[in-house]
Parts: C-alpha cells; sequence; structure tokens
C-alpha cells in the first residue's frame, strides 16, 4: 500500500484532507459512502478520533476536515469508502502536528 503524503498542521490550524480514490475505483464506480479514523502513529494524545471533523464524499473523492491534536506527535489517518459498485477501498498516510512556526 501506498502512504499518502500529507502536509503538516498546527494544533490550532483545521485543514482539509482530499483523498482521491481514482486510482482504486473501478470504470463507472463513485465513492457512496466514507469513514475516517485517526490514531497515534507517534506521541502521545488521549483522544485523536476528536480530530476528524466533517467528511464530503464527491464521485471520486473524499474531503475530511482535520483539527487539534498535540505538537510533536505523527498522526495515522485511515479513510475507507464503499463504492457504488459495493467494493470497498482504504487508503492511509500519516500527519505531523507541528509547534506554531515550528518544526516536528
Amino acid at each position: 500500500m501506498t502512504l499518502l503524503q500529507f502536509p503538516s498542521k498546527t494544533a490550532a490550524e483545521t485543514i482539509p484532507l482530499v483523498i482521491n480514490f481514482s486510482d482504486k475505483l473501478q470504470f463507472g464506480e463513485t465513492v457512496t459512502g466514507s469513514a475516517v479514523s485517526c490514531s497515534v502513529f507517534s506521541g502521545t494524545d488521549p483522544s485523536p478520533s476528536t480530530m476528524v471533523g466533517t467528511i464530503t464524499n464527491a464521485s471520486m473523492q473524499v474531503t475530511v476536515n482535520i483539527s487539534g491534536g498535540v505538537a510533536g506527535n505523527l498522526y495515522l489517518i485511515v479513510c475507507v469508502v464503499t463504492a457504488s459498485g459495493s467494493h470497498n477501498y482504504s487508503k492511509e498516510g500519516r500527519l505531523a502536528v507541528i509547534a506554531p512556526g515550528g518544526n516536528y
């Protein structure tokens, strides 16, 4: 599986992550449902799932708003979609939360 590259963010920012499934969907399929989860890959955060906000499905992609987090942590974002052909597909990536004006 290819690991997606998400841009880093600060804990104060809310950013949209666009996850494109056009490379996984079969011809004519569209995204009909999705679920996004967030867990700690590195660091400590008692409630990483609260980072996941509004999720919007488009024909071949999912957009999810991500907010909060703990500076210095690395998070694993997993998106699972159901397609119109009743197939399920998933993609994942890592997201770093950095200090304002700083590095990971």
